[in-house]
């Protein structure tokens, strides 16, 4: 099993500041060992969003007496350390960030007396991608020609003299596009949003890479995958490379908008100029009137096809690069944020699904069990997006309260999702602060989970399926409103309230995932009696034929929200979920339960037997503990000889089993009970 940690390393009662991870110590690499960790997420390497000098110093500066004496490591140290003790530590790309921090210099600029934090001190400056681009600093940093003996040149053969100025994306009124989430309160510093389309940018990138390799990083991973999208929703961007590829773009993907225009000279941003458009008509707050503008859905989906060249270019060079090194190819992930339906195309080029998960609640089980399936079988760990809920986890872990937490790492873990261990995890400066877990409470998950690992075979049991159709979800994210489970109204609710409201009525179902690199096939229907279709609309007409083909054979389809009309003879209408729910329960199930609230459940295959997990949701806002559910019984479709039980933190819960029956009791947060 993964044990990710989320091991940003940000100091407790200050901000989370980009791009620069603190410095690691031998007593921190020691706690991911106590806590049974394996991969570090978002861990180091990360300062190339400053300039490459600044990465080179955090791979490779010497480490000050002072410092060593509490165990201080440069990032190349803090990775052989980590290899050492079997742990995989990703350096991370910044793929959204060009940095520009205050700094104060002494007078002859040949010290550096304070960089982000002024002491309001010597002579006032500035240092980043624009600065050591240009060998602002001499006396301080080394030359960019150490990088780049013969410098870098733009698509058209020019030199770049300015890596801020060349690589920084732009609107269609001319602006350089921001990244403002990443941006401190009260801070005066600025962080820019590069084209991931600008050739210029992408060698930058493998130079990143390969001073990351060099580091010894066994692992790269591409935060802000797909800024390309954050562009294009930000009125942008209208380089002058990005013209020439949209151009290019046009010509291969011809329509009905094309016929008139001259592809060999047209410029889209001089077209809508003429046109009178400016930049608020395009930004993603007129979800709906832009994608009346000529050729803005076309230019939406190039800049969405720009990511996974992204993606697979970077992997290329990350593999290519370490095996020329070390023999050996480093391993690539991306940031998959909330599994959206933008990055499939993306995973094929990942060896982990390594995201984030926004929209943080108690119970989320629904997307969980997506999650699973877009994990398409690999294995992969998401860090949590911080909200409300993050933040109450956090006081209550300052009150001694744990059951929050012990509920947030466990309960992705029953349907196949794995959440990471939060160690100085971002809190996207909702608060001066960062997430620390409890280490005594994680290090004993750790060890239960590692002792336990054989119950959590992620071989999920379900008789029906609900069908998540990538290209409709695309879609809906696209040019529908959103496809985020935490927007309403949005252009895909079906599928994810009805995959949620399943799971809060206890019925096992898996996801079937639905994508032009993930076909429908006969084999993956065949496992199922039952198949969901919600806001199924875009199917290939050969994979309707395969579900015809299942249907005549006995299988049972139900569409509801978008249906399409190929198979309308499926829509169910209903007015309540109940009258749903109770049209599914039609079907059978290899467990069905009781009616008891709060409690979620999940069935692993485990050998010839089965593993049932249980999550008890049953939190007392008022003492904020999760109180016991005194009994649950369950109808199994087969008769267990025994049931043993399983339980974090450790409880008096008690399994017996009488035929096809089995009653649990005193369930405490998370119990698992092994049928044999």
């Amino acid at each position: 099993m993964i044990r990710g940690i989320h091991y940003m390393c940000w100091y407790r009662q200050d901000w989370n500041y980009h791009p620069s991870l603190p410095m690691k110590r031998l007593q921190q690499v020691q706690d991911v060992v106590d806590m049974s960790g394996n991969m570090l997420l978002w861990s180091c390497l990360g300062s190339a969003a400053i300039g490459l000098q600044y990465l080179d110093k955090e791979a490779n500066e010497a480490i000050p007496a002072r410092l060593r004496f509490y165990g201080y490591l440069n990032d190349t140290e803090f990775i052989a350390e980590c290899k050492q003790r079997g742990i995989l530590p990703f350096a991370v790309i910044w793929k959204a960030q060009l940095w520009e921090f205050p700094a104060e210099f002494s007078e002859d600029e040949s010290e550096l007396l304070s960089l982000n934090k002024l002491r309001g001190v010597g002579k006032k400056g500035w240092v980043g991608m624009r600065e050591l681009s240009t060998d602002r600093y001499p006396k301080i940093f080394p030359s960019i020609k150490k990088y780049f003996p013969n410098g870098i040149k733009d698509s058209e053969g020019k030199p770049v003299t300015d890596f801020l100025e060349e690589f920084r994306a732009t609107t269609l009124d001319g602006k350089p596009i921001s990244s403002l989430w990443l941006l401190v309160p009260g801070h005066d510093h600025t962080c820019y949003t590069p084209c991931g389309n600008k050739p210029s940018f992408m060698q930058y990138v493998r130079k990143e890479i390969e001073i990351m390799i060099d580091a010894g990083a066994p692992g790269v991973h591409i935060d802000e995958f797909d800024a390309h999208l954050h562009c294009a929703h930000n009125a942008g961007c209208f380089c002058k490379d990005c013209m020439k590829q949209f151009r290019a773009y046009l010509k291969k993907n011809p329509s009905d908008e094309t016929k008139e225009l001259d592809l060999d000279r047209f410029d889209y941003r001089a077209f809508l100029k003429e046109k009178g458009y400016a930049d608020p008509d395009l930004v993603g707050a007129q979800m709906d009137l832009r994608f009346s503008i000529p050729l803005f859905k076309a230019f939406v989906k190039f800049q969405c096809d720009g990511i996974e060249r992204n993606v697979a270019e970077i992997a290329e060079h990350v593999r290519a690069y370490s095996r020329k090194q070390t023999g050996t190819a480093a391993m690539v992930t991306a940031n998959m944020y909330n599994c959206l339906p933008h990055g499939t195309s993306s995973r094929p080029h990942c060896d982990y699904i390594i995201g984030e998960k926004g929209d943080m609640k108690l119970r989320q089980d629904g997307f969980y069990r997506y999650g699973h399936a877009f994990f398409g079988g690999k294995e992969g760990s998401f860090i949590e997006d911080p909200n409300g809920h993050v933040l109450q986890i956090m006081q209550d872990i300052d009150n001694a309260k744990h059951d929050t937490y012990i509920l947030f790492r466990l309960e992705p873990l029953a349907h196949g999702f794995n959440l990471a261990v939060p160690y100085g995890a971002w809190l996207m400066n909702l608060k001066k602060d960062a997430f620390y877990p409890n280490l005594e409470v994680e290090q004993k998950l750790g060890a239960w989970l590692k002792s336990h690992e054989a119950l959590f075979t992620n071989q999920l049991v379900a008789d029906t399926a609900i069908l998540y159709d990538q290209r409709s979800a695309l879609d809906a994210e696209l040019f529908l409103g959103g496809h985020r489970d935490a927007i309403k109204d949005a252009g895909f609710r079906a599928f994810y309230d009805i995959s949620q409201a399943l799971s809060n009525e206890r019925m096992l179902y898996n996801v079937l995932y639905v994508s032009p690199d993930e076909p429908l096939t006969a084999k993956r229907l065949a496992a199922y009696q039952q198949i969901v279709l919600p806001d199924v609309y875009s199917l290939p007409e050969s994979e309707i034929r395969l579900l015809r083909a299942w249907q005549k054979k006995g299988g049972r389809l139900v569409a509801t929200g978008k249906v399409d009309p190929r198979l309308a003879d499926t829509r169910f209408t209903f007015h309540k979920f109940q009258d749903f729910k109770n049209h599914l329960q039609e079907a059978g199930s290899m467990v069905e339960a009781q009616e008891v609230a709060d409690l979620g459940i999940s069935l692993h295959k485990q050998g010839k037997g089965y593993a049932l997990h249980l999550v008890n949701y049953r939190l007392n806002s008022g003492t904020r503990c999760i109180e016991p559910i005194p009994r649950a019984a369950f109808k199994l479709g087969w008769k267990p000889k025994k049931a043993q039980v399983h339980s974090f933190p450790a409880s008096d819960a008690q399994a017996r089993v009488e035929g096809n029956t089995l009653t649990v009791e005193n369930l405490g947060i998370y119990t698992v009970v092994e049928l044999g």
